[in-house]
């Protein structure tokens, strides 16, 4: 092969690895999870085609083979243990393959990985990683004008409220993001001399970091204090002119007293009504996103103790979660799928192997940096700088969970250092090795080259066109139900999902299993279509059942399902099986008691009930729930005695809800109904429909005058309901009950 074809070869394959940063722009609104799916495609696309290019042109130049280095060993040990993990985990198919929401697993880490060595042997050159940088810059550009104009109301924030969250969907992704990119700026900055550039720079900086204050994500924001102020400390220690240690030493200054005063100020009201400031100000042990945390934490600890050496696999993290749930947890998201914190997805993920393989990444790349540093490879700016961006991103890391856009821009800094390292002690460039000549090139050589064209072409299919086919198809399916399209018509395009035969399938499955669920409550829809929705869902949740027997979750979707078919004996079976997975799960409790109430085995919903209740009493709905199969169960002893125990800890007027008032009649217990409307009545007197529902009660008390009373009213408060409002009277006073 020529040295011609050679460089077109270098050069295809640089303008492949600068055109990468714009996966941060994509958003596929036409697959499902556009913000996630639409940037992992582009990604792994990118760099399986990428990879055989590099393949193929190691073979014939040794320079663009890889070249180790501590960081490099240090990620492919992690990727072994992952392996291992992945292999022997509780799920070995969702290890390795992830889902749509995530789109991470072993496959994620072998495409970042293999990004890794491309990146590391391509790019050897310091002013090839300013290009790669560059370019990452200007896409940090374009997301914070986005983050400007979601600030200012001319683009949706797609998470609903006021925290920016530009291209990527979720608020926490854009602020790390940007965390590297604040960072990144300042490098250039400190490169690049040129007057019109630097301001260009300080601005793009300035703009940056308003819009990572409006994304008023804590973790980001304070990892950003905390690595600022370990670059301040770093730079006053070893700087050696004595004018820059002053400078930085009055910045660490200026970060300290920062802190000082808003820790000082926190509780003013000015702070507390700001959406940003506020969040940071209530930050304590009893809040409840803290607390939450540090439940979730101590639960993923013991699912750890439970597999120390390599862990459950990846994307297990929902099986620790319902086996070790805290009821308290109720009032949160149902399902966890990560701990919201790196360190502890790792220790679940690939045990303490796995977390040791991981940080020695991070030990590894600050060892490079500073024996770099002293070698002169790297400037102590650098080697701060850098040093202080990944502690920024550990300190955002113990609360979160990561995605590809950070790998992506972490991985890419680790490929920057690795190249340093391999320059030896102030050498500019390494030295050039031959090409090969053709007779030097083995028949292997040919055989590798075709062996990784034919995976290359398999993995094209299989990791990334099927699983997109099966995500746009999906997405096609909730647009169809969205659209109100016949029952048949949805169920095809769902059997198109299915087809594919990807890990989407299991997505599709329980968007399928909520949508049958929501077909079967409409009676507008006819029972023969509400049938065929049921028991296609049922078929495709029992099918997941056998894949993946241990998950209650999918036993929860199934036995809703059976639940809706009246296949009570199926869903009490399947809920039971799911608390034996998840024995603290109020939510399984409350789908067993409806079961129960279905077919008017109210003893049985209030022993499961109280179960639930006992867990967590301080769980509201929980007690409401017990209570209502309580006076179906008509053990009035118990349900006083329940009431009271409730307004005690509720309030008194923590049983006032209209949904109290079907059951009291169900029992006949028009007594109760009557008190309870008198209690909104007084909270809306005006309200017709309540005078209404009253003179029913008084009428099933056999109170007719007192009825005739509150209907004369309703026609009072609303003239238009006097002509019904007077045939019912007519009606109570003939001697009949309208």
């Amino acid at each position: 092969m020529s040295q011609k074809s050679i460089r077109f070869l270098v050069y295809a394959l640089k303008g492949g690895l600068f055109i990468l940063p714009v996966l941060s722009l994509i958003v596929a609104d036409f697959l499902f999870f556009p913000f996630i799916t639409g940037k992992n495609f582009f990604f792994r696309i990118m760099v399986e085609v990428l990879f055989f290019l590099w393949i193929f042109g190691a073979v014939f130049d040794k320079n663009l083979r890889p070249r180790k280095s501590p960081v490099l060993l240090a990620f492919s040990a992690t990727l072994f243990i992952l392996f291992l993990a992945t292999i022997f985990g509780e799920n070995p198919f969702r290890s390795f393959w992830s889902n749509y929401e995530r789109m991470e697993g072993f496959v994620g880490y072998l495409h970042l990985f293999a990004y890794f060595l491309i990146l590391t042997s391509v790019l050897r050159k310091k002013r090839d990683f300013k290009i790669l940088f560059g370019a990452m810059l200007a896409v940090s550009a374009i997301v914070t004008f986005y983050g400007f104009l979601q600030y200012f109301g001319k683009l949706a924030i797609h998470q609903g409220n006021v925290r920016l969250d530009a291209t990527f969907g979720n608020a926490g992704y854009l602020a790390i993001f940007l965390v590297f990119h604040l960072f990144l700026t300042a490098l250039f900055f400190y490169w690049f001399k040129n007057k019109w550039l630097r301001i260009g720079l300080a601005l793009l900086f300035a703009l940056e970091l308003v819009v990572l204050f409006f994304t008023a994500t804590r973790g980001a924001i304070l990892g950003f204090v905390a690595g600022l102020f370990l670059f301040a400390v770093l730079m006053a220690i070893f700087s050696v002119e004595k004018k820059t240690r002053l400078l930085f030493a009055s910045l660490l200054f200026l970060v300290i007293l920062s802190v000082g005063l808003f820790v000082a100020l926190k509780d003013q009201s000015f702070i507390k009504k700001n959406p940003v400031l506020g969040r940071f100000s209530s930050i304590s042990f009893s809040e409840t996103t803290t607390e939450s945390r540090l439940t979730i934490w101590g639960m993923s600890w013991q699912g750890f103790q439970e597999h120390p050496v390599l862990g459950w696999g990846q994307e297990n993290y929902n099986l620790v979660f319902n086996k070790y749930f805290e009821p308290k947890l109720y009032k949160q998201e149902p399902w966890f799928d990560r701990a919201h914190n790196v360190f502890f997805d790792w220790l679940i993920s690939a045990g303490a192997l796995g977390f040791l393989a991981y940080m020695s990444i991070f030990v590894s790349v600050l060892f490079m940096l500073w024996r770099g540093y002293k070698k002169r490879v790297f400037s102590l700016f650098e080697s701060a700088g850098t040093t202080s961006v990944l502690a920024a991103y550990g300190f955002h890391n113990l609360f979160v969970f990561d995605n590809l856009t950070s790998s992506f821009v972490f991985f890419t800094i680790l490929g920057f250092v690795h190249s340093g390292w391999i320059r030896k002690d102030g050498e500019k460039e390494e030295k050039k090795e031959e090409i090969m000549s053709n007779k030097e090139i083995s028949g292997l050589s040919y055989l590798v080259v075709t062996v990784c064209f034919l995976v290359i072409v398999f993995s094209l299919y299989f990791v990334n066109v099927k699983p997109l086919l099966a995500a746009k198809n999906l997405l096609n399916a909730l647009s169809l139900v969205r659209g109100g399209a016949p029952i048949e018509d949805v169920l095809k395009q769902y059997d198109k999902v299915f087809s594919y035969s990807t890990f989407g399938t299991v997505e599709a499955r329980e968007q399928l299993a909520g949508f049958a669920n929501a077909v079967a409550s409409n009676t507008n829809i006819p029972e023969k279509d509400r049938g065929l929705a049921l028991k296609k869902a049922i078929e495709e949740m029992e099918k997941q059942i056998e894949k993946t027997p241990n998950d209650a979750r999918y036993r929860i979707f199934l036995g809703s399902v059976y639940t809706r078919a009246s296949l009570f004996d199926k869903a009490e079976a399947t809920f039971e099986e799911a608390i034996s997975l998840s024995p603290r799960k109020q939510q399984i409790y409350f789908a067993l008691a409806d079961v129960y109430f279905a077919g008017k085995n109210y003893q049985k919903a209030v022993e499961v009930l109280e179960t639930a209740y006992n867990f967590d009493k301080s769980s509201l709905e929980a007690g409401k729930n017990l209570f209502m199969a309580a006076i179906l169960s008509q053990n009035e002893q118990y349900v006083e005695s329940l009431k009271i125990e409730i307004e005690n800890r509720f309030g008194p007027e923590a049983l006032i809800d209209k949904k109290f008032i079907n059951v009291y009649s169900a029992v006949g217990d028009y007594e109760a109904v009557k008190n309870l409307w008198f209690v909104f009545i007084e909270k809306e007197p005006d309200n017709a429909q309540y005078r209404v529902s009253l003179g029913a009660a008084y009428l099933n008390l056999n109170e007719r005058e007192k009825a005739i009373e509150q209907i004369q009213k309703a026609i009072e408060i609303q003239p238009s309901f006097k002509e019904q409002g007077e045939y019912f009277i007519s009606e109570i006073r003939a001697g009949r009950n309208p």
